[in-house]
């Protein structure tokens, strides 16, 4: 179905984005392609489609020539692609006529196309957006319509250039679910992705390194190869690092790609380390095998009970993108009756297409020097919500208070966004000027300030960032790399010096070891003294991160507390599509299969990796103490070891028996 042979390209006609890459792909096959950044990825998938040409080399997709350009239509309406920032792909006002766009231009009927638009938009989770203007949705709700687009034009290949990049956790897991339909009715999918929990449900793994194939293979083959991928600046999936943990604490399983074979292993090392799970047969009904009783857990925080000063304040915050309802609302509140019951306009929130409210009552206050970490599914108000942070939004109803001060004044307004420093998504996006100096001093001049002290705070600034000043500044940020770029869009808001710093995504579609530079970054920011606000996504980030967790659901605040009082509840979290970091989540599977671990406590990986090596020693040890006890006298030993060869064989079916039940659980 694609073959390149020899490829070669390069944007500048000197450095080789792709070099000698031989790749083939079978029709109805699911490949994930991995790499940092820089690597390739996206070079090689944009010849896919002949969006890119071979300088050297060839490119075949479906048995055409991508450099025929008589084949091109052909190829394009073969091969669709779903690219990073869906900001880049829409192209309508309105979400229905994104979606058609594609099969109008391949000519299919119009009823033909009502029909996939609607079945499109139902595959994403999106049926009954059809009437919404694509430029109000959240930017996971454009990514979707974006697959939408591409799945109704029923393309052979489907192309998802980090297309999950933008989702919340069950957003992702959308995605996959359709892509594994897609896949087993024979369309042939290419997945490129930075999440490795994605690649593992591949049919097969490749791995690009400097525009070279430097790995190929199954999940199970390349995600386990730990040395290389760190080399290249890739993770492995959780289950991968935390059996190669456990190994080097003593504990004897061998590396694996998904966590219910960790699991199973773990259950046949050392099975006394699962009581509850003694004695379990297939025949058994699952619902009874674990006898751990559920742990009453503490309750979630549903309201703000930070100590301090407080700099910003939502003081029962909602705001609305419907004009007309919010001049209502105005006018309202000009006579004083304004209602403060926002169900008295039969609203409905957040993914609901009949949505009316983007933020719904909401009280919380962001204290002096913390860090606060903010998540919620798409479409939740994560990003409305810190808009009003420097006044960008003003509130329908309520009030915010940024240093004391009402932002509904405009002199107020004005201060705050001179005391908040908002990061949007894909901040390089911010970039404007001729040259790096020009584009960080543009805040500062905006301030009045001389320019003495303006090339003073760009120094400082750039330092903050990890840019050289001297190397950099007379260079044009289009020349940057991506991560520089954003490295740059993080100076010019740090040069204003804001007391606050609001950032929204400011790690997505960034490679492993970028993300870890950038957090890092954002974490001595904190360290220094700077009030971090940052959206996100990623639970692990947030646990690790921050000093408190608000979390976002339609519209609403569903709760706010420490990460160790918010991460614990499992199925409060995905039950509204967040899920747990990693380690707590694990902690959960291990405890649903039988280690009686306490799950009221929130683990890191280190944490885990103890508490589980310890009890898989201590049954081993206990194992061995009473097998030594055992053993039999010498005068019978010839009709003890016949029983005990007996006994071990009924011990060893019955331990297979309970690693097939656990990986199934």
């Amino acid at each position: 179905m694609i073959d390149s042979t020899n490829l070669g390209f390069t944007y500048d006609g000197q450095t080789f984005a792709l070099r000698d890459v031989n790749v083939h792909v079978n029709a109805g096959e699911f490949v994930c392609i991995l790499g940092g950044n820089g690597s390739g990825k996206s070079t090689f998938a944009k010849h896919i489609n002949a969006l890119l040409a071979p300088d050297e080399g060839s490119m075949t997709v479906d048995g055409s020539d991508t450099r025929d350009q008589q084949a091109l239509y052909l190829i394009r309406s073969t091969a669709g692609m779903v690219f990073q920032n869906p900001d880049d792909q829409l192209v309508a006002s309105l979400v229905e006529d994104d979606v058609a766009f594609g099969p109008e231009n391949l000519g299919v009927e119009p009823a033909e196309i009502a029909s996939r638009v609607a079945r499109s938009l139902a595959e994403v989770g999106l049926m009954g957006f059809e009437k919404h203007e694509t430029h109000a949705l959240s930017g996971g709700q454009k990514q979707r319509v974006a697959i939408a687009g591409v799945l109704a034009m029923e393309p052979k290949i489907l192309i998802l250039d980090e297309a999950s990049s933008m989702l919340d956790p069950r957003g992702r897991k959308g995605l996959l679910r359709v892509c594994r339909e897609l896949h087993e009715a024979g369309l042939t999918i290419v997945m490129i992705t930075h999440f490795m929990e994605e690649a593992a449900e591949a049919d097969r793994v490749i791995v690009l390194e400097e525009g070279r194939v430097a790995l190929e293979g199954t999940p199970d083959e390349v995600l386990v190869r730990t040395d290389v991928l760190a080399r290249l600046n890739l993770e492995v999936p959780f289950a991968c690092d935390f059996s190669v943990q456990l190994q080097d604490s003593g504990v004897n399983v061998v590396p694996c790609v998904h966590e219910s074979a960790l699991i199973a292993q773990l259950r046949e090392a050392a099975s006394a380390a699962f009581p509850c799970t003694e004695g379990y047969t297939v025949a058994q009904d699952a619902s009874a095998v674990c006898a751990i009783a559920p742990m009453k857990l503490p309750p979630l925080p549903r309201t703000s009970t930070a100590e301090g000063t407080p700099l910003i304040e939502f003081d029962h915050v909602s705001y609305t993108y419907d004009a007309a309802m919010a001049k209502r609302q105005q006018k309202a509140a000009k006579r004083g009756k304004a209602s403060t019951d926002v169900q008295a306009e039969r609203a409905k929130w957040g993914n609901d297409p009949d949505a009316l409210w983007a933020v719904r009552d909401v009280t919380f206050s962001v204290m002096e020097g913390e860090f606060l970490g903010i998540a919620g599914h798409t479409g939740s108000g994560k990003s409305t919500l810190i808009q009003h942070m420097n006044a960008l939004v003003r509130p329908t109803m309520g009030r915010v208070l940024v240093d004391g001060k009402d932002i509904s004044d405009k002199a107020a307004a004005t201060q705050a966004r001179s005391l908040v420093g908002v990061v949007f998504q894909y901040p390089e996006h911010q970039l404007f000027a001729a040259t790096v100096f020009d584009d960080v001093a543009f805040g500062p001049r905006n301030m009045g300030l001389s320019e003495e002290e303006v090339v003073e705070r760009v120094k400082e600034s750039l330092a903050q960032v990890g840019l050289d000043y001297d190397e950099v500044q007379e260079k044009s940020p289009f020349e940057l790399s991506g991560g520089q770029q954003r490295r740059v869009a993080f100076a010019g808001v740090l040069a204003m010096r804001p007391r606050v710093l609001v950032l929204d995504e400011p790690a997505a579609g960034l490679d492993p070891a970028a993300r870890r530079d950038f957090l890092g970054m954002i974490s001595d920011l904190h360290k220094r003294g700077l009030t971090v606000v940052m959206v996100s996504h990623s639970m692990d980030d947030l646990a690790r991160l921050t000093d408190r967790v608000l979390i976002m659901k339609e519209g609403e605040m569903f709760c706010v507390g420490t990460p160790a009082e918010v991460f614990i509840h499992a199925d409060e979290l995905n039950a509204i599509g967040l899920g747990q970091p990693c380690p707590q989540r694990m902690a959960g599977k291990l405890r649903d299969a039988g280690m009686p671990l306490d799950i009221s406590v929130l683990y890191d990986e280190a944490s885990l990796v103890r508490e589980v090596a310890g009890r898989v020693a201590q049954a081993v040890a206990e194992g061995s103490a009473a097998h030594d006890a055992a053993q039999p006298t010498p005068a019978s030993a010839e009709s003890a070891a016949e029983g005990f060869a007996a006994n071990n064989a009924a011990a060893t079916a019955q331990d297979h028996n309970q690693h097939n039940e656990g990986g199934a659980r």
